[in-house]
């Protein structure tokens, strides 16, 4: 227990410190044991109250998470989603390549909800494809793919023959139930080749796009598979049959790329002057004493502080972040866990170059050499923040979020 709320601490101050809050104590009151006894010095609160605050900190963390994935809460997943080949394919490609960047901000999977019409005889199908497709209004779709998994029977005997297939996808105007493709309008047709299982993409975008700005809801797609040079004979291929299963990783899917457009008009300054209001607020409740007035610091605690600081000069440093700890590994898919880093250290006289002061900590730090009474030293902030990409699931539906910002620490420095 005691370990658990030693990582919660530790991992929500950490945080804090992530998005820019930084609230320096004065240089006489950093160690409060140099302090004479009779002093009322209360740097510290007791642990209930420093369990309160960090609870409240870390709810105000969950709500600017939350918003900037557009969720109004915590999704409540009763099973966790296991993500198709393709979409692992594209979370690893653009969490590990910022090169890799995609076009869009957000990458959802919608998962084919069902099949209403499905024929088949030996050289030709139909399936008709329904699928629920929800995209917030702030948001702009740029491109929608249709993923289609295509498998060989068996059949052949010949391991060297390919299976052959002509895929025609058409965009069905409503999920009538018979096999009539008299209203349906070709999108596209696809030559297959093939002698495994394979992933075959259509760009639906135009129609996807017409049916979400006509606010029909669900959205109906016809694919029509024509095989040739396959069946039973010994020197014949197998037949490619497309993968009619209904909500698992081998399920038609369709992908739609969009623009956070909300997101990007949105001040990144307007979540970091709500944290530090948030953290300025807890603190003048919280009765902490500061040094004021005739106050005087012990005499020995600049030189300890000094010795105690060449050992931890202002830096950035590693902090692994699990989710599973934070109880979010239910809907967060990947990444697992990553590395958020936090900045440790002081920032002492003299300022190095390789700690980027402002000329305002360098006016800072030469006043607290000065009188520490009337400036603190300047603080060991984040002073560039790196984002992280995210797959998670809200409602079995399973979405990447390319860029999602200030999740962690890429340079500190003193401020």
């Amino acid at each position: 227990m005691t370990t658990s709320r030693s990582f919660l601490f530790q991992l929500r101050l950490s945080l804090a410190l992530a998005i820019g809050s930084c609230l320096c104590k004065p240089l006489g009151n950093s160690i409060p044991g140099d302090a004479p006894r009779d002093a009322t010095l209360q740097d510290v609160l007791d642990e209930e109250d420093t369990e309160s605050r960090m609870e409240n900190l870390l709810e105000t963390l969950k709500e600017g998470f939350l918003r900037q994935l557009n969720l109004s809460e915590v999704p409540q997943e009763n099973f966790k989603v296991s993500p198709p080949q393709f979409m692992v394919e594209l979370y690893n490609k653009y969490a590990s390549d910022r090169l890799a960047a995609p076009q869009s901000d957000v990458i959802r999977s919608f998962t084919v909800q069902e099949i209403p019409v499905s024929e088949a005889n030996s050289s030709r199908s139909k399936h008709r494809l329904q699928f629920s497709v929800s995209i917030p209004g702030h948001e702009k779709i740029t491109t929608a793919e249709l993923q289609l998994l295509f498998l060989p029977d068996g059949r052949s005997k010949v391991a060297s023959q390919s299976s052959k297939a002509t895929v025609k996808v058409y965009q069905a105007a409503a999920a009538a139930t018979d096999s009539s493709s008299s209203r349906a309008q070709l999108l596209l047709g696809k030559e297959t080749v093939d002698r495994r299982s394979t992933w075959v993409t259509f760009d639906v975008t135009t129609a996807v796009q017409r049916w979400v700005r006509s606010g029909r809801g669900a959205t109906f797609f016809d694919v029509v598979v024509e095989r040739r040079g396959c069946g039973a004979l010994p020197s014949a291929a197998s037949c490619l049959n497309m993968s009619l299963s209904v909500g698992d990783n081998t399920s038609a899917a369709l992908i739609v790329f969009t623009d956070d457009l909300g997101n990007r008009r949105r001040k990144k300054s307007e979540e970091l002057r709500e944290m530090i209001l948030h953290e300025e607020e807890t603190l003048l409740h919280s009765g902490a004493t500061w040094y004021r007035g005739s106050q005087v610091p012990n005499a020995q605690a600049p030189r300890r502080l000094k010795r105690k600081a060449e050992r931890q000069y202002c830096s950035r440093s590693s902090l692994k972040v699990n989710f599973k700890d934070i109880g979010w590994d239910s809907w967060i898919v990947a990444p697992p866990e990553y590395d958020a880093f936090e900045c440790r250290g002081l920032c002492y006289y003299p300022l190095t170059d390789e700690s980027t002061p402002s000329k305002h900590a360098l006016i800072q730090t030469l006043m607290n050499i000065r009188d520490p009474r009337r400036a603190s030293m300047a603080c060991c902030v984040p002073i560039k923040l790196d984002p992280i990409t995210v797959m998670y699931q809200e409602n079995g539906r399973l979405t990447i979020r390319y860029l999602y910002e200030e999740m962690k620490v890429a340079e500190c420095g003193c401020r």
